[in-house]
């Protein structure tokens, strides 16, 4: 009976779409089940009508003591639950908050960790600029730093995004409204090179793919495939581990301090915190020249 519950509510949330990606709904899905299963396993509840307060303060300790979870991980977890028992009362299944007592850890504040502007220099030497797949990577990069939109919307772009005539990019936001991303000329040079010399190549087999960025399969290249198109970067850079989104962050703050109103580039690019960016700044130096960076192709 509990976990029939979670699986209405999130199929609830993927009908109405209610501005929330696919991804969301999977990490509420492991984070709402998770708390199902550790009720039923105690033997604690069959309903959650019956489920208390103690329950949950119950759940918060096997998470910090028997899982060691880190605080970010426990706020995210009691952040999703919070949401579903707000919708389980809205309901009529619960009569009151069951979060209204329970104390949610204090998140460490933590430094994402981003290259360094000479790290990020090395990394895009790594990418040979006149070979189908460098010409595509290189296009990735520069609509990452001119964008700065999520890898999930990087990769499920397609090639009727690119508004050549505009110079830039129209895609469909999650919660189904479009957005449009004006493109650097860097940006907007690298994905016509890539576009004329290089997809037709990589897609030769699959023309009829829609995907703006492709692999040598000539499919879209999906979110792993990038991060491992990256992570191969990285090791010929000398740079142990890298993830996707740190590179995202690395290039959000050479934009960031590029821009001479750092206000502006948070409305541009809607995804940016501002304070994390200004506490990393002095890795960048104040060098005039750090945006030469991205000038290649």
């Amino acid at each position: 009976m509990l976990q029939e519950a979670v699986d209405a509510y999130l199929a609830t949330l993927a009908e109405r779409g209610a501005g929330i990606n696919h991804h969301t709904v999977a990490a509420y899905r492991n984070d709402l089940s998770q708390f199902s299963s550790f009720l039923e396993q105690k033997r604690l509840r069959r309903h959650w009508s019956e489920v208390e307060s103690e329950d949950v303060q119950a759940y918060l300790e096997e998470m910090r003591q028997v899982r060691a979870y880190q605080p970010t991980t426990i706020s995210r977890k009691l952040a999703a639950l919070k949401t579903f028992l707000r919708h389980l009362k809205s309901q009529g299944l619960l009569e009151r908050n069951l979060l209204e007592t329970v104390q949610a850890p204090r998140a460490l504040r933590t430094t994402f960790p981003v290259l360094s502007a000479e790290q990020l220099a090395c990394l895009l030497e790594q990418i040979p600029p006149f070979t189908p797949t460098g010409m595509r990577d290189l296009a990735m990069v520069q609509v990452l730093y001119a964008t700065g939109m999520h890898l999930t919307e990087l990769v499920a772009l397609d090639v009727s995004c690119f508004n050549r005539l505009y110079g830039s990019l129209v895609y469909p936001r999650s919660d189904g409204r479009l957005r449009e991303c004006p493109l650097t000329s860097q940006a907007i040079m690298a994905l016509e090179q890539y576009l004329l010399r290089s997809r037709p190549y990589l897609a030769r087999r699959h023309p009829e793919e829609p995907g703006l960025f492709v692999n040598h399969h000539g499919r879209r290249l999906t979110r792993q495939g990038f991060w491992l198109v990256v992570r191969n970067y990285a090791l010929r850079a000398g740079i142990a581990e890298l993830t996707p989104c740190q590179l995202r962050q690395s290039l959000m703050l050479l934009a960031i301090k590029r821009s001479s109103e750092p206000q502006g580039i948070q409305a541009l690019l809607e995804y940016a915190h501002l304070s994390r960016g200004a506490g990393q700044s002095e890795r960048w130096g104040a060098s005039e020249g750090d945006d030469s960076l991205l000038k290649r192709g």
